[in-house]
């Protein structure tokens, strides 16, 4: 199956709760990929360090999570990298 997000459900920290087309709400977190790409400062990724530029992440028409400086992610590598959302009451 092709996995995509519909919708950006929220964005914490560096987690980004997700809608994906399978129906579920899934957490990506990114803090570890962020932070390698800032230790060795790629001028592109590393951005997403700074938590206000993370959070302007917009969903693209192909279902990918985006930024403006072009970074985005394949969304069947972030279906795999992320987690179900526990709902809290």
């Amino acid at each position: 199956m092709l996995y995509y997000i519909k919708e950006i459900v929220s964005v914490q920290d560096y987690n980004i709760s997700c809608l994906f087309n399978t129906g579920e709400v899934r957490v990506v977190e990114l803090s570890e990929l962020i932070a390698k790409y800032k230790k060795i400062n790629d001028g592109l990724i590393s951005n997403l360090a700074d938590k206000a530029y993370f959070k302007s992440v917009k969903l693209d028409s192909y279902g990918t999570l985006t930024w403006a400086n072009g970074v985005d992610f394949d969304p069947d590598n972030l279906y795999n990298m992320s987690s179900p959302q526990i709902e809290t009451i």
